[in-house]
């Protein structure tokens, strides 16, 4: 068998149902590429695997013996296909149209491309977060601070939730990992996925290194698919705190040491609050950032 076009490769926990639905989506929107589909399983307690065995016998199927975590999981079929591009799809999204395809069509048209994802709706066919750009000391002080009037450049980028509602083709800094399109042969030259992430920020450390090699990201917004936030990861508290977690990761291995402990500092300014108050800590928080 020849190598396809496009992997669709989903990440499952628990989520039968919304599985079930993402993939019979892909088969029944996608057309004029060649593709297969990869579900790495992190140890259901569910019958996702069964379901997906009975169901969809051509899916490759990977069975974990344990929850090894998003980036982890995404890494064993990202390494196993032979596929060109590599789509990655939460298993709580389902395509609207041919998005697969049409991504595909940018990339090979667009080969500085290393990275892409489509438009992103609710089920009431709302724009919801898309994209996003990479939050640096810089952006978390201002935003820590509310001192976007004073930095009405990063102020743009710290309101904009993402949501892509102009419906614009615009080069940014990440694609959320609910729908990442991304060039096989840019992860074999700047690496899959680190590991050291269970949950949150691995694609956005990934495209750090994406974008730092010289390749750039884009939404796409003719490519569009159905995201139902958060279904496929319900515990809050739970989730809170792998994001946190993650957020320490990115920055020491995006910005380095020195970076993350000014980091840790500005994430104990709201437990301060009297100290934002003080006219001299104003002025210095000023001055700072504005040699950053």
């Amino acid at each position: 068998m020849e190598s396809p076009d496009v992997s669709f490769i989903l990440v499952s926990y628990n989520t039968e149902k919304l599985t079930k639905d993402c993939i019979t989506s892909i088969y029944e929107k996608t057309s004029g590429i060649s593709f297969d589909i990869w579900v790495v399983d992190n140890n259901s307690s569910d019958d996702t695997c069964n379901m997906i065995k009975r169901e969809f016998p051509n899916v490759n199927l990977v069975e974990n013996k344990e929850n090894i975590g998003f980036g982890c999981a995404n890494n064993i079929a990202m390494k196993k296909s032979k596929a060109k591009y590599l789509f990655l799809l939460n298993t709580d999204t389902v395509l609207i149209n041919n998005a697969a395809k049409i991504l595909f069509d940018y990339m090979e048209n667009n080969p500085n491309t290393g990275a892409s994802g489509g438009n992103l709706y609710n089920i009431n066919n709302e724009n919801v977060h898309s994209y996003g750009y990479f939050q640096t000391l810089k952006s978390k002080l201002i935003r820590t601070l509310h001192l976007g009037n004073f930095f009405p450049d990063e102020k743009i980028k710290i309101e904009d939730k993402g949501e892509n509602k102009e419906n614009e083709l615009k080069e940014v800094d990440i694609i959320v990992g609910a729908d990442l399109f991304l060039r096989k042969s840019i992860l074999e030259e700047v690496g899959y996925f680190d590991e050291d992430f269970f949950l949150y920020d691995e694609e956005s450390e990934l495209q750090f290194r994406i974008k730092k090699a010289g390749y750039k990201i884009f939404i796409i917004p003719e490519s569009k698919i159905y995201h139902l936030e958060g279904q496929s990861n319900k515990d809050r508290v739970l989730s809170r705190t792998y994001k946190m977690v993650s957020e320490i990761i990115f920055y020491k291995k995006c910005y380095g040491r020195k970076h993350l402990e000014l980091y840790k500092c500005i994430c104990c300014l709201p437990n301060l609050p009297r100290l934002l108050f003080h006219p001299k800590i104003i002025y210095k928080s000023l001055s700072y950032i504005r040699k950053i």
